[in-house]
């Protein structure tokens, strides 16, 4: 056994180890760039990639540049101009500091850089291979940066080969680039995937205006401002109305002192803030700003400078919720109302008896029935509206109410599931309809009791049936549509879609690519009709992971029913 088994790694390894923290995927690289030359206070910003980012990323800017001397030394690890003390990790103003992320990338692919002051006469170029400068010489270039990165990962087979497929790698460099074109309204960005333009959005003169370019104007005009001052907190930035609402979390943006951050205090607070106003499952758009003292949230956690921590995430919690919650406050509709009538005969004794008035009293219900040819107006019983008060009796045997999903005789889980001393599953059609109770419960009388059936869970669940056996039965039956209906697909995720394709097909709904960004829909799942297609087609596509709707086979597509 050797004597010494513990050595120091070589100056390439450590860089390469260094780089999978910081460049986990093109996107990576393509953020890190582009922070960079936000650094150097650039004004306009292109972004072109071939084949996913792996083959080239090229960021050219109009910032400051640097000398020939700065940009040498910009290949070496821990190398920055953004902070020189300790202290200064305390209260980070800028979005990079940590001088890795351009080592990082070129120790893992081939880089060249075009660089050039406004001051200097001549530009320098300089080219790297696997984190060593190979060559520098004089150029011709305006005053900015321009760096190209081919071939990533070339040197770390184990990185490349985890790569996901072309169109899900683009995706993920557009996602990038939105947050960070969100966060700076004022500056011009141009990204371009396999020569086609994908994004080129000028410069806008507020939040909403780039929400316009990026998602469109149908968006852009259900989005509502706020902002709330507290001290040593400011939360504002643009909430949809309640009536608009996605499959995913996709579009909540957050961002801390204009960083885009992943937190999931942050996300939750804006979550809450919709609590009761849209569906559950359902996610709302919004882009969040959180502005604070520097020295109060730390950015300095992890390597992609992605997460950050707060020194008091109560206090930002509360003042974000608030904020946000108040804003949809004129979004938020009234109340169903429950309407306790007092019984003939009841006085102030009665009421502090021992039953208390909520028990003893009565809820109206209307009723809508048929008349009968021979019925009088004037008769309750038999009048076309009913507003006879449905009793509720205080002395009825005292008993648990519970609630349990609803189970239809064809739901085989529940067969199987279900032990001997379970309830047993009741036959609707032998109850009795009482009424329907806030326009979205039908209340049912049965030997048992009563019980109270979610009508639009009960419908998903019906629809969800149907799908099911037909899809079973060689294929969801489809209706074609008497126009076609042009859906719009997110720039950032348009690659992607039209890869599934296939499986859109599939699951009855009968689509054709309209040019790079749109889906022409001819025809959707009969159950659902026409009308309803195009709005259940962008849920599906906005849900969609980074595999399309491919894994699992019959229950992945039963899950996506």
């Amino acid at each position: 056994m050797p004597e010494h088994i513990v050595h120091i790694l070589p100056e390439q390894v450590a860089s390469q180890i260094a780089a999978g923290e910081v460049v986990e995927r093109p996107a990576s690289a393509v953020k890190e760039l582009i922070e960079n030359s936000l650094d150097a206070g650039a004004h306009s910003i292109s972004v072109e990639i071939l084949g996913g980012g792996a083959a080239l990323i090229a960021v050219t800017d109009d910032g400051s540049g640097m000398t020939r001397e700065d940009a040498i030394l910009s290949m070496r690890r821990h190398a920055t101009s953004k902070i020189r003390t300790a202290a200064d990790l305390g209260a980070i103003r800028t979005l990079g500091f940590r001088g890795e992320a351009l080592a990082s990338i070129a120790s893992v692919s081939h880089l060249r850089m075009l660089t050039r002051r406004a001051i200097d006469p001549e530009g320098i170029e300089l080219t790297a291979e696997a984190g060593n400068v190979e060559d520098t010489r004089a150029c011709a270039i305006a005053a900015g940066t321009r760096i190209e990165v081919r071939q990533l990962f070339f040197n770390t087979p184990a990185r490349l080969k985890f790569l996901k497929t072309l169109p899900t790698e683009q995706g993920a460099i557009a996602e990038s680039f939105q947050r960070v074109a969100l966060a700076n309204h004022h500056i011009a960005f141009k990204l371009v995937a396999d020569g086609r333009t994908v994004f080129e959005l000028p410069r806008a003169t507020s939040a909403l205006e780039r929400v316009r370019q990026m998602f469109g104007p149908k968006l852009a005009a259900k989005m509502l401002a706020f902002d709330l001052d507290r001290p040593g907190i400011r939360a504002r930035g643009l909430v949809a109305t309640s009536q608009e609402s996605f499959a995913s979390g996709r579009m909540i943006f957050t961002f801390v002192n204009g960083r885009s951050v992943r937190d999931r205090m942050l996300i939750r607070a804006v979550e809450q803030a919709y609590q009761t106003l849209i569906p559950r499952g359902r996610h709302p758009a919004a882009v969040l700003f959180v502005d604070m003292r520097h020295e109060d949230v730390d950015v300095n956690v992890h390597p992609m400078k992605t997460e950050v921590r707060f020194r008091n995430g109560g206090a930002i919690f509360e003042v974000v919720h608030h904020a946000i919650r108040e804003r949809l406050a004129d979004q938020t509709y009234s109340a169903p109302v429950l309407t306790i009538v007092e019984k003939p005969g009841t006085n102030a004794s009665a009421r502090d008896a021992k039953f208390d008035d909520t028990a003893m009293g009565l809820i109206t219900m209307s009723e809508t029935r048929a008349p009968s040819p021979t019925a009088s107006s004037d008769d309750p019983a038999t009048s076309t509206r009913s507003d006879a008060p449905l009793r509720l009796v205080p002395d009825a045997p005292i008993q648990a109410a519970f609630q349990r999903p609803l189970s239809l005789a064809y739901d085989r889980d529940a067969r199987t599931s279900a032990s001997p001393a379970a309830q047993p599953i009741p036959m609707y059609s032998q109850l009795r309809v009482i009424g329907q109770i806030f326009a979205g419960y039908i209340a049912l009388e049965g030997e048992d009791g009563m019980l109270l059936i979610d009508q639009h869970a009960a419908h998903e669940r019906v629809t969800f049936e149907k799908l099911r056996a037909e899809l079973r039965d060689g294929g969801i039956r489809m209706q074609s549509m008497l126009t076609a209906v042009p859906v719009e697909l997110n720039p950032a995720r348009a690659s992607q879609v039209q890869g599934a394709i296939g499986e859109i097909r599939a699951m009855g709904f009968d689509v054709e690519a309209f040019g790079p960004m749109t889906l022409l829909l001819k025809g959707a799942p009969a159950v659902f009709g026409p009308e309803g297609g195009a709005k259940l087609l962008a849920d599906m596509i906005e849900s969609m992971g980074d595999a399309g709707f491919r894994g699992g086979g019959e229950a992945a597509f039963e899950n996506w029913l």
